[in-house]
Formats: structure tokens, C-alpha cells, sequence
């Protein structure tokens, strides 16, 4: 049983409890059993019987990845990016012989929001509002809620092709009778598993815009053979299921839940999550 765990972000995204990421609901009850948590913000050594590499950055820099090697075991170690063109098996290219639907999205995480914010913070980059509509093929951040779904390959706007900050993928939705589109998805750490389904009259769900919600009984295998192969210890997988197939569409290592995704996990279910903290030790 670990007596200290350190979590290693970077100085932007350092706060843990009390926020919505995941881990904050564990680290609560990690406190409740004693455990001490020391919650870096930025590159810093801080010793503890284990790592826990939370730095909420498509591309995790390198120092980052070594200040986890420091540590008996780094949970997350090893996960270096988590980019579309890294962990999506449905990417196209213009003229690729495909005859779908196609999303386009940002190859960075959540329209690669987070990312602007920091090279701001930084002073890298200056700020623009994403509601002024840019040129396609000048756009450094989307709203991941409405990435633009196009009938076929040929729609898709010129400058597209022409950013490197955008892909294209095949549009697998699931969709039920009524017309509406259901999303599923895969949180897990370590062998500890749950897994929801939410509904919506719109393409791109998260939770926060469901219209209907649930738990899922069953997880298909095919998910965990992806979570060992991709070499996390923890995160989120989001999936549909079409005609038996499962088709993941993106991996986040820092899955942060508002409070309708929080309310179909039960406090059993979250301390299960909680203790598999004991078996890293």
C-alpha cells in the first residue's frame, strides 16, 4: 500500500481536487485513507512510493516523462501523445477511395483548446476568440462539441488539407431509431472498469448535452485488448458500436466528468476505482 503518491502536472493544469478531473474524485479518498498526495505544478522531483503522470497536454513533454522514470512505478508513464494522427485508425487523406461520412477535427485534444490556452499563458502565442470564423486553413482550435460532419470526402473545404493542425476521419456513428446518435464510453484503471452510454439529437455528444444517459452491463474485450496495447494505466476511451463493431475515436489520459457523468458511477464503484491504487505499490 503506497503511503505517498505524487502527482505530476504541469503549472497550468495543477489543480486536482475539487476540479473535474477524475483523479480528483480518487484523490479524495486516497486522503481518506491516509495516503499523502503531492501534487506538483511543473517539472519537480517530489518523493513518493509512486508517480501518477496527469499532465493534461496532448503531447507530454519529454522532462515530464523522465521525471516519472524517477519513481519505483510512474502509472501513465509511458503514454507520450494522444494525437488524432497517434491514436486513430480511421484518418483519411483527400484523396483516399472512401465514400462516407467524414468528421473533421483538431489533431490536438478537445479542438485543441487547452493547448492555445497554455502557449497564452506562456506567452507563445496570443489569444483569438473561436467564435471569429478564420480561414480553414488557419484555424489552431475548433469547439469540440461542434466539430463539422460532411457527407462525402469531396466536401471537404480546401484549406482543410492545406492545416496541419486539422484531420480527417470516417463519421461512424451509432445511431438508434428515432434518429439520434449514442456515444459510448470506457473509463479504466488498472483492471477497475465502468462504462456508460449517452444519447443526443446531435452528431458529437459529451455528457453535458445528453439527452439520456445510462450504464453499460457489458465491455467489449476489444476495448481492453486497446487499453493494454496503448500502454495506459488509466484514462478514457470514446467508442460506438456499429453492427457489432466497436470503433474508438479518441483516448484521454486526464478524463475530467461533470457532474451527470459522476452521478451514474456509485460510491461502490468509486472506491473500487480508489483501491486499485494498492495494487501499483
Amino acid at each position: 500500500m503506497p503511503g505517498s503518491i505524487a502527482i505530476i502536472t504541469n503549472e497550468f493544469n495543477s489543480r486536482i481536487e475539487g476540479s473535474r478531473y477524475f483523479l480528483g474524485q480518487l484523490a479524495k479518498i486516497w486522503r481518506q485513507q491516509g495516503i499523502e498526495l503531492r501534487v506538483s505544478a511543473g517539472c519537480n522531483y517530489n518523493p513518493a512510493d509512486l508517480a501518477f503522470v496527469h499532465v493534461d497536454t496532448t503531447v507530454v513533454p519529454d522532462e515530464y516523462l523522465e521525471l516519472g522514470k524517477r519513481y519505483p512505478v510512474a502509472l501513465n508513464g509511458n503514454v507520450k501523445d494522444i494525437l488524432k494522427t497517434s491514436i486513430s485508425q480511421y484518418l483519411l487523406k483527400k484523396d483516399d477511395p472512401y465514400h462516407g461520412p467524414v468528421i473533421v477535427k483538431t489533431n490536438a485534444n478537445y479542438g485543441g483548446v487547452n493547448e492555445l490556452r497554455i502557449a497564452v499563458a506562456s506567452g507563445q502565442s496570443a489569444w483569438y476568440n473561436p467564435d471569429v470564423e478564420r480561414p480553414w486553413r488557419k484555424r489552431e482550435i475548433m469547439d469540440s462539441l461542434n466539430y463539422p460532419v460532411f457527407d462525402r470526402l469531396s466536401e471537404v473545404p480546401p484549406g482543410i488539407w492545406k492545416n496541419n493542425k486539422l484531420v480527417v476521419e470516417k463519421f461512424l456513428p451509432e445511431r438508434l431509431d428515432n434518429g439520434d446518435y449514442r456515444c459510448r464510453t470506457y473509463i479504466f484503471f488498472g483492471e477497475q472498469e465502468f462504462a456508460s452510454w449517452f444519447t443526443a439529437p446531435r452528431p458529437v455528444i459529451k455528457s453535458t448535452v445528453a439527452t439520456n444517459m445510462g450504464v453499460l452491463g457489458e465491455i467489449p474485450q476489444s476495448l481492453r485488448d486497446i487499453r493494454i496495447a496503448s500502454g495506459f494505466n488509466y484514462g478514457k476511451l470514446d467508442y460506438t458500436e456499429v453492427r457489432g463493431e466497436v470503433f474508438v475515436y479518441d483516448m484521454n489520459k486526464t478524463p475530467a466528468f461533470g457532474s451527470e457523468m459522476l452521478s451514474l458511477i456509485s460510491d461502490r464503484k468509486l472506491n473500487e476505482f480508489a483501491n486499485e491504487i494498492h495494487t501499483f505499490g
